[in-house]
């Protein structure tokens, strides 16, 4: 009986490892079956949208000097890299004759003033001679011819006086004019600046064909560009622009957007636009190449990165796969947008706090197994 008792107590307990085992087995299995993945939770960034450009580094304003007459430059003020204002000489060139003549029109002022002062003086004369005969004329004591001589000697006397007015004005005009020609040998900044090129040497031939420096505004500089078609409606005078040029990779320039050309260019379908760099005329130069990148617009918004997106071949359809309860899941036609680095806006499709595998994905289907671990291949508990 005792027997009996501990063969069935030795089955019982046989039966019950053999179930733990096939219970461990089972479980072993099922985790060597399980597709290990690493997952990204879907959540909220910060995503700035911008628009990456290309332009120059020019000057605000750049002018080239030419002469407007014909001579030998006889004086010049100015070397490159110099600073001048607005109205400084440049250079003067030789007019010897040119002075010569203004002494002589000078001249002509003078003797038409004189002139003028004569011719009043005799118009004052006829004047008290006609008053007097005009008193005798009433007495009748005044002989008509008399009378008639006068007034007539009166009325030469005030168109002597005419004429040495209007040709006093013509000898002040000549005057004018010959200072006005004198001044233009004398070639004067037009703006104020640095001058940035000399085409010529003192004592060499001038004409007005030829430049004799150019000067640049670089009180404030700009920065040319062009945008495609695509991207028009995203420039606008007022925003913001971020500058880079080679000579300081480690520079960032800040400037505005201050000039957008109101068409297209027809050749190129592209809308030109000025950026203007009020605070880095020191450091930047006309001619250097510019990197732009114009700050458009931020959003808040639900985004993930762009590892975890696949695409349906042939299409432009993305799907991923979530992780929910240990398995796999397929999500499809999931919407996008701004794109800003590795991240990427997701508009519909997923949800905020959905776990996407990001590394995995291509042993998946919905209904896989899946073990989630970190990116230390560290297992991740199942949500």
């Amino acid at each position: 009986m005792a027997k009996a008792r501990l063969a069935c107590v030795v089955k019982v307990m046989a039966g019950t490892v053999a179930a733990l085992l096939l219970l461990a087995n089972s479980s072993i299995a099922a985790q060597q079956s399980a597709v290990p993945v690493t997952t990204v939770e879907v959540k909220k960034h910060v995503l700035e949208e911008t628009l990456e450009l290309t332009g120059d580094v020019c000057a605000f304003a750049e002018v080239t000097v030419y002469s407007k007459v014909s001579g030998v430059i006889e004086k010049l003020f100015v070397e490159v890299g110099m600073r001048i204002e607005k109205d400084d000489a440049i250079a003067v060139v030789e007019h010897k004759a040119e002075t010569a003549k203004r002494a002589q029109l000078a001249a002509a002022v003078g003797v038409a003033e004189a002139q003028l002062v004569q011719a009043e003086a005799q118009l004052e004369n006829a004047r008290l001679e006609k008053q007097r005969a005009e008193k005798l004329s009433k007495d009748k004591s005044i002989a008509d011819q008399r009378f008639d001589n006068i007034m007539a000697q009166y009325r030469i006397a005030a168109a002597g006086k005419d004429l040495a007015k209007a040709n006093l004005a013509a000898a002040k005009k000549g005057l004018e004019q010959m200072d006005v020609r004198l001044s233009d040998y004398t070639i004067r900044a037009p703006i104020s600046g640095v001058v940035s090129e000399r085409f010529i040497d003192e004592g060499a031939m001038d004409n007005p064909q030829l430049p004799i420096v150019t000067i640049a505004d670089t009180r404030v500089l700009k920065i040319e560009s062009q945008v495609p078609e695509a991207d028009v409606i995203k420039v606008r005078k007022g925003m913001e622009a971020e500058v880079a040029v080679d000579a300081y990779p480690q520079e960032k320039f800040l400037g505005k957007v201050e000039i957008v050309d109101p068409s297209l260019d027809e050749k190129t379908r592209t809308m030109g636009f000025e950026v203007y760099m009020r605070d880095a005329n020191e450091l930047l130069k006309p001619g250097m190449f510019a990197r732009i990148t114009l700050h458009v617009r931020t959003l808040d918004e639900l985004a993930l990165p762009i590892d975890c997106l696949l695409r349906r071949p042939g299409t432009g359809v993305y799907y991923a796969f979530i992780v929910e309860g240990g398995v796999a899941k397929k999500v499809m036609d999931i919407k996008t947008g701004m794109r800003k680095g590795n991240l990427i806006e997701i508009k519909t499709g997923l949800k905020e706090g959905d776990q996407v595998v990001v590394v995995g994905q291509g042993l998946l289907k919905t209904g896989t197994p899946v073990v989630v671990r970190n990116e230390k291949g560290q297992e991740v508990p199942a949500r």
